[in-house]
């Protein structure tokens, strides 16, 4: 089961990839089974647990939407990592900045899932 959730995680992370126009290899899972981190950005790689993807959305299918909005909201968080390390201001401007300019895309991605 556990592999199986790295890669539901992984289609899920490779799809955003996708929508956000990004090279698969900036892209890791970690699994941190106790702490705290659900994703984090180093040397301008994005690294994603996948115990919170298995807590929140592994085997919910009909809740993929959720996941996705999720996940996709966290990859522009941890993008905007790569103009402002601090959690502030310019970071929530970053963050939103890449919603706005991407959420056409996931939205068009997701109309053609259900399809």
């Amino acid at each position: 089961e556990n592999f199986h959730a790295v890669d539901s995680f992984a289609d899920v992370l490779q799809n955003l990839c996708g929508v956000y126009q990004l090279n698969l290899s900036s892209i890791a899972i970690f699994h941190d089974p106790t702490g705290g981190t659900i994703a984090f950005n180093a040397n301008r790689a994005l690294h994603f647990n996948v115990r919170f993807f298995h807590a929140l959305h592994y085997n919910r299918p009909a809740a993929v939407k959720d996941c996705y909005a999720y996940w996709f909201t966290t990859l522009a968080h941890e993008l905007a990592h790569h103009l402002v390390s601090a959690h502030n201001k310019e970071h929530g401007y970053y963050t939103e900045s890449y919603v706005t300019l991407y959420l056409p895309k996931l939205v068009l991605f997701l109309a053609q899932l259900e399809s």
